[in-house]
């Protein structure tokens, strides 16, 4: 039997919504599965497998994915209010969200196709589970990118869009 540190994957997901809302940051729903993924494997594999989050993880072309959750996030994000997570779960999510904050939903999905738990478990064309005990084996995730800064997203009537500085155009009087 295994035991879980929250209470549910709302939970987890609204904290990584709610600290890059922190951050003025827009987290697309894509890069909210791979985040995750990566927090439920890296939790049980830190913490002699028990779970972060009660969730099954399933795996398709665009990497893994909480089913219920991508049902729930398919037609945007209802209000919730804000869940108060013990102390060491914050930081070990925390951690997570510094390391992996400033990829891209390409290069997040990058770094978990790239290992060889999808590897054993995609099926082309199809969605596969992946059961719980294959996700606490020793297997690391690095992000395999340089990029050191953070992409500031914001939502338009149009859609997410990259925000950057204004900067003042120089004028040679």
């Amino acid at each position: 039997m295994y035991t879980s540190a929250t209470n549910s994957s709302l939970e987890v997901a609204y904290w990584f919504i709610n600290r890059a809302k922190s951050d003025n940051l827009y987290l697309e729903t894509d890069k909210l599965q791979h985040l995750l993924f990566i927090a439920q494997q890296r939790y049980a594999q830190q913490n002699d497998c028990v779970m972060l989050m009660p969730s099954l993880f399933s795996c398709d072309d665009n990497g893994f994915f909480e089913p219920t959750l991508r049902s729930f996030f398919s037609q945007g994000r209802p209000y919730m209010p804000v869940f108060r997570l013990n102390k060491s779960v914050s930081v070990f999510l925390e951690q997570i969200w510094n390391e992996f904050c400033s990829l891209s939903v390409a290069d997040c999905r990058k770094v978990v196709t790239s290992t060889s738990l999808y590897e054993s478990f995609y099926q082309k064309g199809g969605i596969s589970v992946v059961p719980f005990n294959a996700m606490s084996k020793k297997e690391i995730y690095a992000p395999q990118t340089s990029v050191s800064f953070h992409k500031k997203i914001l939502l338009s009537q149009n859609g997410p869009v990259v925000v950057s500085q204004w900067t003042p155009r120089k004028v040679n009087i």
